[in-house]
């Protein structure tokens, strides 16, 4: 079991920093909601409050396996 909640642990924690390396605040957000915290987005990540999708190109491979 706790196989399990190390790896559901690691996922998180890979997640974490590709949020860190790559995303950037919605501008939509920022202009509609001035004083509300922006959606964070990654590439080609559609924001969920307004329908604007970030138009960087998808993450590469290399950059998807960042390591930790």
């Amino acid at each position: 079991m706790s196989d399990t909640i190390d790896g559901y642990k690691d996922i998180a924690n890979h997640r974490k920093a590709l949020r860190r390396a790559y995303s950037v605040n919605c501008p939509m957000c920022a202009q509609q909601r001035p004083r509300a915290n922006p959606s964070v987005l990654l590439p080609q990540q559609r924001c969920r409050l307004d329908g604007y999708r970030d138009p960087r190109p998808e993450l590469t491979n290399e950059q998807w396996s960042l390591q930790c």
